[in-house]
């Protein structure tokens, strides 16, 4: 399974992992890493531009024409995400996210601008910054083309509220109201006595339906291993695996869908800066590898 990382790994980039990356313990399926904003902060990283490759079995990398630009704030938090898809001055080229953050640091408002119109997702928080309510918008944009936002009126698509209780020591419950105002999910949080995240349980009042996520750590307290089981009447779960170097910096993930390996994630580094330089991301079914490679500016 190793075989084609590390074939690249020597010819393509050289391998030198570094601590730009944090994987977090979400219940999503398959969580994406993300850019830790310590690291961001604290190396001035102003903007990182990603280009995607691909290789298919039997054939040579060829470069993609699309483009991925993020940008950070002066903390180091990410403000803006684009997309470009190689088809400049069409109007339909780009697609952008804009994030914005309230006086706590915590995620107020995510604007996507696609070739569907603008949508906005709002988040309210409570006293210990946990999400109160989350609303979904479609927004008009009075601006003179969809790159030149300028709101106007504003459609509520969605919204829903969520209230807290506590049941032990160990383990809290988030209760989610829909937009009548009656519960229909209960997402149980149980941590260990250090603190760690291992469990969050998943039931929808009205059907019945249960899901769990499960997590696992390393030695130093990294996230190693987490297995999502969607309905637990079904025994077939999603499983993905996290490796680091003696360092704790994120190396490898790998997926399971049950005990089938189905994708091998590698992630490698600028020798000097420690800045990410690829992300190598093999499909073990079709064999296709998807490559990124990254260019970061500082301030």
């Amino acid at each position: 399974m190793r075989g084609w990382g590390l074939f690249l790994t020597w010819a393509v980039f050289g391998q030198c992992p570094a601590q730009m990356l944090s994987v977090p313990s979400t219940s999503e399926d398959t969580p994406q890493p993300v850019w830790d904003p310590y690291f961001i902060q604290r190396n001035g990283i102003a903007t990182i531009v990603g280009v995607p490759s691909v290789k298919r079995d039997g054939q040579p990398i060829r470069e993609q024409r699309e483009r991925t630009l993020y940008r950070f704030d002066d903390l180091g938090r990410q403000v803006y995400a684009n997309t470009s898809y190689g088809h400049p001055g069409t109007g339909t080229d780009t697609a952008s996210t804009v994030i914005t953050y309230d006086a706590d640091g915590c995620v107020k408002e995510r604007l996507r601008n696609d070739l569907a119109g603008h949508y906005l997702t709002e988040w309210t928080y409570d006293s210990l910054c946990r999400v109160a309510s989350e609303t979904y918008v479609r927004v008009e944009n009075l601006g003179p083309d969809r790159y030149q936002f300028l709101a106007g009126q504003r459609t509520v698509i969605s919204e829903e509220r969520h209230v807290y209780r506590t049941e032990s020591d160990t383990a809290w419950i988030r209760t989610t109201l829909n937009n009548l105002g009656l519960p229909y999910r209960e997402q149980r949080h149980a941590y260990d006595r250090w603190g760690y995240l291992r469990s969050i349980e998943d039931r929808y009042l009205v059907s019945g339906r249960r899901s769990r996520v499960t997590f696992r750590y390393n030695e130093k307290g990294h996230l190693a291993e987490r297995i999502v089981h969607a309905d637990l009447l079904d025994p077939r779960t999603v499983k993905e695996l996290y490796h680091y170097d003696v360092a704790g910096n994120l190396a490898a993930s790998d997926l399971y869908h049950g005990d089938k390996a189905v994708r091998r994630d590698e992630y490698l580094y600028e020798e000097n800066t420690m800045f990410l330089k690829a992300r190598l991301s093999h499909d073990l079914e079709s064999n296709m590898i998807r490559i990124m490679r990254y260019h970061t500016e500082r301030r």
